[in-house]
């Protein structure tokens, strides 16, 4: 990949208005079940935003698709936002809070492969972002993200010409094109020619959705969540969009490629620093975690096990208990939550776990046992002095993903 950038601690600074949902989970869930039904529905759905990929939910036998000559025949590039364009989105919270969030439109020059567009988004929920996509008339896929505790490869389908498709996301959801010829009015203004794209996950019996609008030559201009009973909310609208000038573009770009430079002058990506970091880690000696407690084990690099701190706790109030892996460097003053195994009573009714936050990963006759990665490192962990430490964890935070493949229960 040509994408030459490393999000550093420097450019972070956390939102006010987001600090109330950089909780746990449960903490958060529990923060809100006084304020209603439909407010812990919302609540929800921003956190699968923190997370930095969203989740999504829902029945696919109940959507329609457009009919496939009207989307086959349709220049999908035409959604994607153009080099150079600037936007700004409003979000909104779910007691009338706002946040924004702004993000430009770049070229990447790729010698090894076609050239892509990478949308550098600051701001909101997500703090910061890289996502890098290869456009072309028949799909827009997106095949790289750097966040603050992910920088990998993938290769998901957000927009196609095609009445439906596989996302070939880690959640197997489906989007559907679901209108076209659309006004859509937003702060930004109003837009004709919108087309609708709802995604849902296939085998999830509950019935939440996630609607997204894109408007021709702008891109996504609203962001909608929908709920099993019909509720709706609305998560995101543009505010504003421009097309910068060449000087414009020119000092984002290098901005963004300040220190991406080897000594030599030449560009050093970010696929091969990702290559780097999969390699150290395994050629790392595996070891496996064992809790006796209970009845699970895992395998992971010795090297990360020895830096993390494991603590049995109860933060998830229908868990029987949490098991917290944290990463802590006491002469800086840090201590990161990398990832919580939760475990559950198994109560004989069903071996698996459906929960709209964590990941199954195995079960006994005792317990059901489930993943959660954290989802933003703390303030602490994103001032500058920290920035090696955040790398690290971001690390962590990816092989212990590669851990839950290994997992086991006794």
């Amino acid at each position: 990949m040509s994408l030459n950038y490393f999000i550093s601690a420097e450019s972070y600074s956390l939102n006010p208005g987001y600090e109330k949902y950089a909780h746990s989970t449960s903490r958060m869930v529990r923060y809100r079940l006084k304020e209603g039904e439909l407010e812990l529905k919302k609540l929800q759905m921003l956190f699968y935003f923190g997370l930095l990929t969203l989740i999504l939910y829902g029945c696919s036998s109940n959507i329609k698709s457009v009919g496939s000559k009207e989307i086959e025949s349709m220049d999908i590039s035409s959604y994607f936002p153009p080099i150079g364009m600037m936007r700004t989105y409003v979000q909104y919270g779910t007691n009338g809070q706002t946040m924004e969030a702004n993000d430009s439109v770049n070229l990447s020059i790729n010698s090894d492969g076609p050239d892509t567009v990478y949308i550098h988004e600051k701001g909101g929920l997500a703090i910061e972002s890289i996502k890098e996509f290869i456009v072309t008339d028949e799909e827009i896929r997106l095949v790289y993200v750097i966040n603050a505790l992910k920088n990998e490869e993938t290769s998901v389908v957000e927009l196609a010409n095609k009445p439906k498709w596989e996302k070939k996301d880690m959640d197997k959801s489906v989007s559907h094109i679901t209108a076209t010829g659309l006004t859509v009015v937003v702060p930004a203004g109003s837009y004709d020619n919108v087309i609708e794209v709802t995604t849902v996950i296939p085998d999830d019996k509950k019935g939440r959705r996630t609607v997204h609008y894109y408007a021709p030559n702008i891109g996504l201009i609203r962001t909608v969540f929908g709920f099993e009973d019909g509720d709706e909310f609305t998560f995101s609208e543009l505010k504003s969009a421009k097309t910068g000038n060449k000087e414009e573009v020119n000092n984002v770009i290098g901005e963004e490629e300040k220190g991406s430079k080897s000594e030599n002058g030449n560009s050093t990506g970010s696929k091969q620093k990702k290559k780097d970091d999969k390699a150290s880690s395994v050629e790392s000696v595996q070891e496996i975690y064992s809790n006796k407690q209970y009845g699970f084990s895992f395998k992971m690099p010795a090297d990360i096990l020895k830096r993390l701190t494991v603590d049995t706790g109860s933060w998830d109030s229908d868990a029987v208990a949490t098991v917290d892996f944290t990463f802590t460097e006491s002469s800086r003053s840090v201590e990161q939550l990398v990832f919580s195994i939760i475990v559950f009573a198994n109560e004989g009714n069903d071996d698996t776990l459906e929960h709209p936050f964590y990941k199954y990963i195995g079960s006994n006759d005792s317990y059901i046992f489930a993943y959660a990665m954290s989802s933003e490192p703390n303030e602490v962990m994103l001032r500058k002095e920290n920035e090696d430490l955040l790398h690290e964890v971001r690390l962590m935070v990816e092989s212990s993903e590669q851990a839950m493949e290994t997992f086991e229960v006794n």
